[in-house]
């Protein structure tokens, strides 16, 4: 009988357990991202009142927003993108043969100089790369990224947070 009661004992511990790590989800803390940095999108300034802000997105689905200037409102956010958030956004890296686009766009001539860039990073394993697009002859592929990457930063979203 105390065996028996021992075993329940323990089999009830040993539940308890597993359910409350099963249920635990890991707090992002953007001041410290635990994980890989994947993809990063920086609008620069032009001679006028372009919108200037930068988004940071890891592999854990942490979002960084940092809104310079010029945006609806300033200063440092986050928010948790799902699995299949990041999913999406990596496959229209993909379709667009991110990894073929030129360095820069217009990728040859003259840039306009008073118009803002976008410039992208994009890692994948072992692969990394950089477009700067000058808002000049960029391709349709690439402007999708760009849109796709500012729609995951809609500041409905974010959580605004002190630097």
């Amino acid at each position: 009988m105390t065996q028996t009661i021992k075993l329940f004992t323990t089999i009830v511990t040993l539940l308890a357990i597993a359910a409350t790590t099963a249920c635990q989800t890991t707090k992002l803390d953007p001041k410290n991202p635990k994980g890989n940095l994947i993809i990063t999108m920086e609008r620069t300034p032009c001679y006028g009142r372009c919108p200037i802000y930068e988004i940071k997105i890891y592999d854990d689905g942490l979002l960084l927003y940092s809104g310079k200037k010029f945006v609806e409102k300033e200063g440092s956010a986050y928010r948790k993108l799902s699995t299949q958030d990041i999913e999406n956004l990596k496959t229209a890296f993909t379709a667009a043969d991110f990894f073929n686009l030129s360095k820069s766009y217009p990728d040859s001539g003259r840039v306009p100089s008073d118009l803002p860039s976008i410039i992208i990073s994009y890692k994948q394993n072992i692969l990394e790369k950089t477009v700067t697009d000058h808002r000049f002859h960029t391709p349709e592929s690439l402007t999708a990224i760009e849109k796709r990457i500012d729609s995951a930063a809609t500041l409905q979203f974010l959580q605004f947070y002190d630097n």
